[in-house]
């Protein structure tokens, strides 16, 4: 037991030491780190003061927003960039959005409107808390549906936590849950500049119910989620990244330093999320004229 700790507090302060946020401070920011963990181990739920006024509730398991308890931001290069990219009157679609990390962001701080789609209920509800929380529920709509390449229904599990994803009618923790597509979605709402989509494997499905969307040009920028999770589906990331690349957008890295965008061979080979984009020029103007945002006396 000792030394499964010991390599899990080894495998954490390596993640300190390659963060923007924490590499000069990963002593500190590993002491925190053991703090908070304990803490959970007290109270049910911790909330958690984060980025210019925003604050975010915490449960034990919760992945989907507790790294920024650890970093200061999470899934630091996109989360940057969606905040250097949005303005006051954007729309951004947020699919599968977990407990709220992006849709909080950007409506939060940039006061853009989010369209929040989370299918899980115990998953929704704690977004909706997140939302309540900040005081963003007009800025920020929240649907309880999934999302698929036909309206109708599907199976999802309910035992995995904030990774749960799209099954077969007989796992044994499924329920069923309506689905809708996109472009359905989208009929009563300004079309986004920027989606998000993290649906564990199931991305190229949703895909192909945004047709509509993917050949409208005011959409510039989507973030995807490549990390081979796809196959318990049959796509690989290559198939995904193809149907992609077919509406016109290309893969970036964004070094959000000098806050450039370095075209990809491939898709994100170092992160598990992609940014694409399409209208180069202007996302860049867009991204060279944002302010800068403040994250733990550090401003990007």
């Amino acid at each position: 037991m000792a030394n499964i700790l010991i390599k899990k507090l080894k495998a954490r302060y390596n993640d300190f030491n390659r963060h923007p946020i924490t590499h000069k401070n990963r002593i500190f920011s590993l002491i925190r780190y053991i703090l908070f963990n304990i803490r959970l181990r007290i109270f049910k739920e911790i909330e958690v003061g984060w980025i210019e006024g925003l604050n975010f509730i915490v449960r034990k398991g919760d992945a989907g927003i507790i790294g920024n308890v650890y970093f200061g931001l999470d899934e630091f290069e996109e989360s940057v960039f969606l905040l250097h990219l949005l303005e006051e009157t954007d729309t951004f679609l947020d699919i599968g959005a977990n407990l709220g990390h992006y849709s909080l962001l950007v409506s939060g701080i940039k006061k853009s409107h989010s369209i929040a789609i989370e299918p899980v209920t115990d998953t929704f509800q704690q977004l909706r808390k997140q939302i309540q929380l900040n005081n963003l529920s007009s800025l920020v709509d929240a649907k309880n549906i999934g999302v698929s390449n036909t309206d109708g229904m599907l199976f999802f599990s309910t035992d995995r936590g904030t990774m749960n994803r799209v099954v077969p009618e007989d796992y044994p923790n499924a329920i069923a849950i309506d689905v809708i597509t996109i472009d359905s979605i989208l009929l009563n709402y300004q079309t986004p500049i920027a989606m998000k989509i993290d649906v564990e494997g199931y991305e190229k499905f949703v895909l192909e119910g945004a047709i509509v969307l993917l050949n409208n040009a005011k959409l510039k920028v989507l973030v995807v989620e490549l990390n081979q999770s796809g196959r318990k589906y049959k796509v690989s990331d290559e198939e995904l990244y193809a149907t992609i690349l077919s509406f016109g957008f290309k893969p970036y890295a964004y070094h959000v330093f000098n806050r450039t965008l370095q075209e990809l061979e491939s898709y994100n080979l170092n992160s598990f999320n992609t940014i694409f984009v399409r209208d180069l020029s202007y996302v860049k103007s867009r991204l060279a004229g944002s302010k800068k945002i403040r994250i733990r006396h550090k401003e990007f």
